[in-house]
């Protein structure tokens, strides 16, 4: 099947061939572990090889694309980097809302607040790819605010490696309105600078995804 790509050339070729591919492989339109072809890519999309190049090479730093000795290919899930990738997440990212508690702007909540109120509408519309951008940035709002670039990097470069699993708790509507509530908690705990609070509740949200990602292996 062919997919005609969404390219308004505004942003770079390569930027927006990236965006497009990304959406194709988190909602599923191609699959884990389908191999990736250059020339059939840029023939199907119509896409010159330049900007798909810089694009898959942007999807393969991110983990969505893998090469071994066959070529490149969608990664495919399996549990033990589920698991390994969210311990690693946790750790970090506990320590992460531990420093920037007390360190957030009130004048900055307004951007959380606004992506919470967009996150109920994607979910009362069933947006389920909305919904994954939304999550997204409710918790990147947060980390963006701690101090150590180098640890935010290491943190963004799990949460990129496990976006293709969050995509497939995202596709179970059943959980989308329990993760709203839970980053509604976390909001609330961060606003009134309660630090243990806030790092509990986004320990139990992040093992409750844990738990949530677990039923694709089971």
């Amino acid at each position: 099947m062919v997919i005609a790509l969404e390219l308004n050339y505004a942003p770079p070729l390569y930027q927006q061939a990236y965006t497009e591919f990304k959406k194709l492989i988190l909602t599923g339109q191609i699959a884990p572990g389908e191999k990736v072809v250059m020339s059939k890519l840029a023939e199907d999309y119509k896409i010159s090889r330049t900007p798909l190049r810089e694009a898959l090479r942007q999807l393969q730093t991110e983990g969505l694309i893998v090469q071994d000795q066959t070529g490149m290919k969608i990664v495919e899930l399996n549990k033990p980097d589920f698991l390994e990738l969210y311990q690693c997440r946790i750790l970090l990212e506990k320590e992460v809302i531990r420093s920037i508690v007390t360190i957030i702007p009130d004048s900055d909540y307004h951007k959380t607040d606004a992506v919470l109120l967009e996150s109920k509408q994607a979910i009362e519309q069933g947006d389920a790819f909305r919904i994954l951008e939304l999550n997204t940035q409710f918790h990147e709002l947060l980390i963006q605010h701690f101090p150590n670039k180098r640890m935010i990097e290491l943190l963004n470069h799990v949460r990129s490696l496990l976006l293709l699993y969050r995509a497939n708790i995202n596709k179970k509507t059943k959980y989308n309105l329990e993760i709203y509530e839970e980053h509604c908690g976390i909001l609330a705990a961060v606003k009134s600078r309660n630090v243990e609070r806030a790092v509990q509740l986004m320990e139990d949200h992040l093992l409750n995804d844990q738990k949530r990602g677990l039923e694709d292996f089971s």
